[in-house]
């Protein structure tokens, strides 16, 4: 275990932010130079208005029977968080959860499957936590295609997820007419245009909020007003108003349904919209072969059944949702993004057990 918790320090020691382009230099060089294994082929892709992704593989070529897919950068965080300390088989650092333990991980693997009979690649990113422009570039340009992708950013390792929604991040605009707000007769308010637009909007929706109404399920359709903005004066009726709308969605509303009732209700109380964010959901079948064969060797390596659940948010194999079987699974710990993430040790092992002994039944041609 010493050798991939020590590369799990040297990762999170380098205070990869999202955008800092020296640290992520840093840290892209770090697995390039001293953490690939050795012989492994490694390519590096830039591109523009994105950060590096590189792939490391124990074969050429784009085709693969098992890709892992990971990043590398993490949020923002003060610098005494970069400095790691282990506490109780806890490891505290920035990046130990989300996710350098896991990539770690995902290198011992590929060393693992250097000289089997099986296509493996470890992809990582830099940018997953802020735009995800690298992978979005990759999968446009680069035909990269993987039979099944470990998703290692998702779950943990006791919970496997099978779904993940998708992300759509929507600006909608109102234009009215100024006015002197003690004559509201005289122009034509911009925010009530919207405000109403967004009621409207919302009736498609269940509101949430702490303390309130709680889905039974999170695996819920969800619309949240993440911004809204209307620059004039307090005695003046806004001509203009705009908005950010996040919607989280799951199989039950696709994009074209979604399209289809902005356009009619922008139109209906005379604003606009436009879609700056738009990704994939990812909604696998926990019983097809790939992940039920997954599920029982994970099983067999920690003495209890997986969980099957759901998430909210999404990762960067998203991208391979409409041409892979993902498998969403990863280690235990707590606090991501929290200045007391950490890591439980014991459960990396037991990931890259679990890597390892898959890759074993997939040559075996029991997957």
């Amino acid at each position: 275990m010493k050798p991939l918790v020590d590369n799990i320090l040297r990762l999170v020691q380098i205070p990869s932010i999202s955008g800092d382009c020296t640290q992520i230099r840093r840290i892209v060089d770090l697995v390039k130079n001293e953490l690939a294994p050795q012989g492994a082929l490694i390519r590096e892709f830039n591109f523009e208005g994105a950060d590096p992704v590189l792939l490391l593989a124990n074969c050429p070529g784009e085709q693969f029977d098992i890709l892992t897919v990971g990043h590398l950068d993490v949020v923002p965080a003060t610098q005494n968080l970069f400095v790691p300390r282990t506490e109780n088989g806890r490891l505290y650092a920035r990046g130990a959860l989300d996710m350098k333990s896991s990539v770690a991980v995902n290198l011992a693997a590929l060393a693992y499957a250097m000289d089997k009979n099986i296509r493996f690649g470890v992809l990582i990113t830099t940018d997953e936590e802020t735009s995800s422009n690298g992978i979005k570039a990759l999968v446009k340009k680069q035909p990269i295609e993987a039979r099944i992708v470990f998703d290692t950013d998702a779950g943990s390792l006791d919970t496997l997820c099978d779904k993940a929604k998708h992300p759509v991040t929507v600006k909608i605009s109102a234009v009215g007419e100024n006015a002197h707000s003690s004559r509201p007769w005289d122009g034509i308010n911009a925010v009530t245009r919207l405000t109403d637009c967004l009621a409207e909007l919302e009736k498609n929706f269940t509101r949430f909020e702490k303390g309130q109404t709680r889905p039974e399920s999170i695996w819920v359709d969800t619309m949240v007003v993440t911004a809204f903005n209307s620059p004039t004066t307090y005695n003046m009726v806004p001509a203009q108003a705009e908005a950010l709308v996040n919607f989280r969605l799951t199989e039950k509303i696709s994009l074209p349904q979604l399209e289809q009732k902005l356009r009619e209700t922008t139109r209906q109380f005379g604003c606009k919209y436009e879609i700056l964010l738009c990704s994939r959901g990812v909604y696998m079948n926990a019983d097809c072969p790939e992940i039920a064969a997954y599920r029982e060797i994970a099983a067999q390596t920690v003495g209890r059944p997986l969980k099957i659940s759901q998430m909210c948010g999404g990762t960067d194999a998203r991208m391979f949702s409409d041409r892979s079987v993902i498998v969403m699974h990863s280690v235990n710990g707590e606090n991501a993004h929290g200045d007391r993430e950490y890591v439980e040790l014991d459960s990396v092992e037991q990931l890259l057990e679990i890597e390892k002994k898959y890759i074993d039944a997939f040559i075996a041609g029991k997957i």
